[in-house]
């Protein structure tokens, strides 16, 4: 186990880095393509190039570490994930490829016990200093606070400015499906 938690983004690389290794003050390489799923489904979620894990450390850093710097320990549902995965995922057919920006390294899923969904994405809208998306997805109020997730994205530096967007995903009554809607919200109305 090494700590690369300093080491500047250009000079990280696959070859070099074990799993156990820290990429952040509290983040090992592997949680960041950890997956119950691809697990299950028996499907490869390594990173495909060094691209991809320079966005996830850079994302690791800016917005995961500063998540346990205010909430404690916790495991990201999800950061990076291969196209194979975003395929069994979504159910596409081999050829398909996603434009998710979890296939880039830029985007993770995460969830804070104890800590309202809602109140975690407007937490993060609020206290990091840049995100390109934050996106409270499938929170339920009904289903209790802790239903649901929130997406956070940045951008690797050299891919310029991120978008400061907020979103929700979140239940339509009157259309009776899931729909995006601008700003953090419970609801559609």
């Amino acid at each position: 186990m090494n700590d690369h938690a300093q080491t500047d983004l250009a000079h990280l690389s696959l070859a070099a880095l074990d799993p156990n290794d820290l990429i952040a003050p509290n983040f090992r390489l592997y949680e960041l393509t950890r997956s119950e799923l691809a697990a299950r489904l028996g499907v490869e979620n390594d990173f495909a190039s060094d691209r991809e894990l320079r966005a996830a450390v850079h994302l690791a850093r800016e917005v995961l570490q500063r998540l346990r710097d205010a909430f404690g320990a916790f495991t990201p549902n999800s950061v990076y994930r291969s196209q194979a995965l975003e395929r069994r995922l979504k159910n596409k057919p081999s050829g398909w490829l996603s434009t998710s920006q979890h296939t880039q390294g830029c985007a993770c899923d995460v969830e804070i016990v104890g800590k309202s969904t809602l109140e975690l994405a407007q937490w993060a809208a609020t206290n990091l200093p840049d995100f390109d998306q934050i996106i409270c997805e499938c929170f339920d109020p009904a289903q209790g606070p802790n239903s649901g997730w929130v997406h956070i994205s940045l951008k690797p530096p050299a891919d310029g400015p991120n978008r400061r967007k907020t979103l929700s995903y979140i239940r339509d009554p009157a259309a009776g499906q899931m729909v995006y809607v601008d700003g953090l919200r419970a609801s559609v109305g």
